[in-house]
């Protein structure tokens, strides 16, 4: 006498065996669907690298130095204006303010960031910034040419004012850059801000030098 296990007669194997076969089959497959449409994302262009926030050795805060403070981009990053780097500011420049302006926490300690930043101006030391917004080597960017045409740090950089954190708003890859030469005169980019600017030139010789 032949034994029933509740198969189909072609199949030796039981209904319910076949249901978890189908049924690890459809996870591996959704499992394999999210990975290759995550891994998409994270690599296309437009995204990558975008929300880069490296730790910095001062917990500099640009909402409070640039927004409510209203300290301008060009006073720190002083060679923007003339050179083709921002540059990042010298201890010096920090310790214009900070000769007088020492902030304390309330037991009446310096402030964590005040104790490092007065350490490296004692010892006469560069504070090593860590680069938000590094540009491949084989891309040339100029920050003068482009303020010289109305270009403001927010357009690349972001609401700046507003960030207690530096970060990366976008991947800054070759489709951020030409989005923005092939624009018309005037417009207003994704964070509110209104800019005047020519079109600018796309082949390839204007950044890859």
């Amino acid at each position: 006498m032949a034994l029933d296990i509740g198969g189909d007669a072609a199949s030796p194997f039981s209904r319910a065996f076949d249901r978890r076969v189908y049924t690890a089959a459809a996870v591996l497959a959704g499992s394999f669907l999210v990975f290759v449409g995550f891994a998409m994302f994270i690599h296309w262009p437009s995204n990558r690298e975008a929300g880069y926030m490296p730790q910095q050795p001062i917990d500099f805060s640009h909402e409070m130095h640039a927004g409510q403070l209203q300290v301008p981009c060009l006073y720190c990053h002083s060679n923007a204006e003339v050179g083709a780097a921002a540059t990042v500011p010298s201890v010096s420049t920090c310790m214009n303010c900070h000769l007088e302006v020492q902030t304390k926490l309330p037991d009446g300690e310096l402030k964590p960031g005040i104790k490092t930043l007065l350490a490296h101006w004692e010892d006469k030391e560069p504070i090593a910034w860590v680069k938000v917004h590094d540009l491949a080597d084989f891309v040339y960017f100029d920050h003068s040419r482009h303020l010289a045409s109305d270009v403001t740090c927010q357009d690349c950089h972001g609401p700046v004012e507003k960030m207690v954190h530096m970060k990366r708003i976008d991947g800054m890859k070759m489709g951020f850059c030409i989005e923005c030469h092939k624009q018309p005169a005037m417009r207003t980019d994704r964070n509110g801000y209104d800019y005047a600017s020519t079109t600018a030139p796309i082949h390839c010789s204007t950044c890859h030098r």
